[in-house]
């Protein structure tokens, strides 16, 4: 019994540095882990994102605003009366003195604790 335990051990480690070797090699080809990471890029290429605080009840009358200054909607986070849009610094500034408009912030840069 031992003499069979002890030959099957060295087969065992065998078969896991094996499997081990394959596995990293199908990570290092996988399109989903790049290997440089690009999205800094192309972030800062794109237009700024701002969360316009909307007054309750006045959604309608905001989105027509904004629409009106040529500012795009991308999201809409209801339930806390806010639009996320897309626009440039010089058409926010235009909103600052709305009545309809309770106020606008930049949106967050979220980045994980490990970057």
């Amino acid at each position: 019994m031992k003499k069979q335990i002890l030959t099957s051990l060295p087969c065992v480690g065998a078969l896991s540095l094996l499997a081990a070797t394959f596995s990293a090699n199908a990570m290092a080809g996988n399109p989903a882990f790049p290997p440089v990471d690009k999205r800094p890029a192309q972030a800062a290429a794109e237009q700024p994102r701002f969360f316009v605080k909307y007054h309750e009840g006045k959604e309608q009358q905001a989105r027509e605003l904004l629409h009106s200054n040529d500012i795009e909607v991308v999201d809409a986070l209801d339930n806390q009366h806010v639009l996320v849009v897309s626009a440039t610094q010089e058409q926010i500034d235009k909103l600052s003195n709305e009545e309809l408009i309770d106020y606008v912030e930049p949106e967050p840069i979220r980045r994980l604790y490990s970057q």
